[in-house]
């Protein structure tokens, strides 16, 4: 399997699927914000007890938490590895497809700034670390609850949209999974 291009012997070899490392970041991102998006909207927008309100919120606080490190090397991967190469010549629609990526990526690093950035209290990381409150005026934490909600909202239509084109492409004949599998 081939993961990297090399061009020092003057023979470009294409790479035609992510490394190992990118499958496992990005299957595990898919879980994390799947997750933290679908439980975050529910007890956002529907009648739950306060109990699993808190619950939630622990759990979510305490994975994205976790998730920090792990989004900083799927980056560091990206930028170290990079991307397969387009098996077609490039078009409008791998430059649209270039973008959503980068917004992805973009949006990802804004909900996970501004959700440590909006805490009100101390960060509670499944009650074996805790990191102190980074902002302690309110005003200011609450800008930042205020730009993660849009952002959340956000990323979760940029997930669905790249849902929706995986699912396009795989029934098209364009079997783009391939790529992202081990």
């Amino acid at each position: 399997m081939i993961h990297n291009i090399k061009i020092n012997t003057g023979i470009c070899i294409m790479k035609h699927k992510y490394a190992w490392q990118q499958v496992v970041l990005h299957w595990l991102s898919a879980v994390i914000i799947i997750w933290a998006t679908f439980s975050g909207f529910y007890v956002a927008m529907f009648d739950v007890s306060a109990g699993i309100k808190d619950w939630v919120g622990f759990f979510n606080v305490s994975l994205t938490a976790v998730f920090i490190p792990f989004f900083a090397l799927r980056v560091w991967y990206l930028l170290r590895l990079g991307k397969p190469t387009h098996e077609q010549p490039l078009t409008l629609a791998n430059r649209a497809a270039d973008i959503a990526h980068l917004l992805l990526y973009i949006n990802i690093a804004v909900v996970l700034i501004s959700g440590v950035l909006m805490m009100e209290r101390d960060i509670n990381i499944f009650n074996l670390l805790t990191i102190p409150q980074p902002i302690n005026n309110l005003a200011v934490t609450q800008q930042f609850n205020i730009i993660h909600i849009i952002s959340c909202i956000s990323l979760a239509g940029l997930v669905l949209l790249h849902v929706l084109a995986v699912i396009k492409h795989e029934v098209c004949g364009n079997r783009i999974l391939r790529k992202m599998w081990l």
